[in-house]
């Protein structure tokens, strides 16, 4: 077990104008990439995304899983040749289905990684910013272990309930301040599709709401209907899944992210 003992004084440098919501340039950073989305029987929380980003990563390139749970990516990640790194804060805080994995090789908290500077490749964080007290602290920590030119890959509670003792439930301007405190360039960031808030409050409610999930999937298909019609007459085609992500993120359940570190440090 690594965990700080004492106390720390943390800083963020707060760029000109992170503040105004005005003056972001929404387009350059909210958007799909090219697939996305977690395949019905994939590793569980693995979106296509971040798998399209460590597939072409080079062989023996270390991915560290922050907030492992079981480190159920370990598997798919060494057979992409890559080396992995599980942490978490427990081995035993994860459902009974995924502690067959072998869970974390190292105890730790993502406030105060126990790894020098640049020495990840990858910083992966799927389902746990919402369980930080300090997220924004979190990704400099990423931002500082990651080489420059590395990538952190992750998802975070938007419209799903309080659960597991969460903190943080961000929608994707939070999502962005957080990694742009960290000095991490957000590439791409979006609402999962097939995660509806309306979906994950029946769906992680309570046992009596769990087995209505399909009246979620109703509510988020009504919302989005005058939407999708809206989109088609105005574009005079079919809607392309750009044409929702602005309606999808306002009752996503979940935002994902793929951000890089810069190659140079800024001036």
């Amino acid at each position: 077990m690594l965990f700080p003992t004492g106390s720390r004084r943390v800083s963020f440098d707060l760029p000109a104008g992170a503040c105004d919501p005005s003056r972001l340039d929404v387009d350059a950073f909210y958007r799909y990439p090219k697939r996305h989305g977690q395949p019905r029987g994939g590793t569980y929380h693995l979106d296509r995304a971040h798998a399209d980003v460590m597939a072409d990563m080079r062989k023996d390139s270390l991915v560290i899983d922050l907030g492992c749970g079981g480190a159920q990516m370990r598997e798919w990640v060494e057979g992409q040749g890559l080396r992995y790194l599980g942490t978490d804060v427990s081995k035993r805080r994860v459902h009974d289905w995924l502690q067959r994995h072998g869970g974390a090789d190292i105890l730790c908290d993502s406030h105060a990684l126990p790894f020098r500077d640049g020495v990840a490749d990858v910083l992966y964080s799927a389902a746990v910013w919402e369980h930080l007290a300090f997220p924004q602290l979190a990704a400099q920590e990423a931002a500082r272990v990651l080489r420059p030119g590395g990538y952190h890959l992750g998802s975070a509670s938007f419209l799903e309930p309080w659960h597991d003792s969460s903190y943080f439930h961000m929608t994707p301007f939070g999502i962005h301040m957080s990694l742009i405190l960290a000095g991490l360039k957000p590439l791409y960031i979006w609402p999962e599709t097939a995660w509806s808030g309306f979906v994950a409050i029946m769906q992680m409610g309570n046992k009596a709401t769990k087995p209505l999930s399909f009246l979620g999937r109703i509510m988020n298909a009504w919302y989005l209907a005058p939407k999708a019609a809206q989109a088609a007459l105005r574009n005079r085609r079919l809607p392309q899944p750009s044409d929702l992500i602005l309606p999808r993120g306002i009752v996503s359940g979940a935002i994902a992210w793929i951000a890089q570190k810069p190659n140079e440090e800024p001036a």
